[in-house]
């Protein structure tokens, strides 16, 4: 956890880890819909297959944006193109989406990185529930006020 009083201004972006290197990304991690087998013992549920790399999906870095400037941090999204100037923070976040009658929140994982992008400040990681079929159908805007709140020791 770190003290948000050190932070005036945080810069946004998406990661992903690739071959064991964390990079920069534009797509969203989604788990495809896998129907379970019905028995006359039960329903199966299997497992899930690999992530696949979607379009981005949901609006998360525009909800850590608001999230952090709730605390007085001026807060600026990254794009593909663009290398972090002058910040205080560098905050990555990485998120996987699954369907369940819509796309619903599966992982969300928050890292804070020094300015430098050489050293993690904090981490707070989100996921749905081991019992992914009885969730209330979590979104970022459920879950980054609490991460956030959770990563500025609030």
């Amino acid at each position: 956890m770190c003290g948000h009083n050190q932070y005036n201004k945080a810069y946004v972006r998406k990661y992903s880890v690739q071959k064991s290197v964390c990079c920069f990304a534009d797509n969203s991690n989604y788990i495809k819909f896998k129907f379970g087998i019905i028995t006359s013992y039960g329903c199966i549920v299997l497992p899930d297959d690999p992530l696949q790399k979607k379009e981005v999906i949901g609006n998360t870095d525009v909800v850590i944006k608001q999230a952090l400037e709730k605390y007085g941090i001026e807060t600026a999204i990254g794009k593909k193109e663009d290398i972090p100037g002058e910040f205080d923070l560098i905050v990555l976040y990485s998120d996987t989406w699954r369907w369940d009658m819509k796309k619903v929140l599966d992982k969300l994982e928050i890292v804070f990185i020094s300015p430098e992008g050489n050293k993690e400040l904090a981490r707070s990681t989100y996921n749905i529930y081991k019992n992914k079929e009885l969730h209330n159908f979590p979104t970022p805007e459920k879950e980054v006020p609490k991460m956030i709140k959770e990563l500025l020791g609030k």
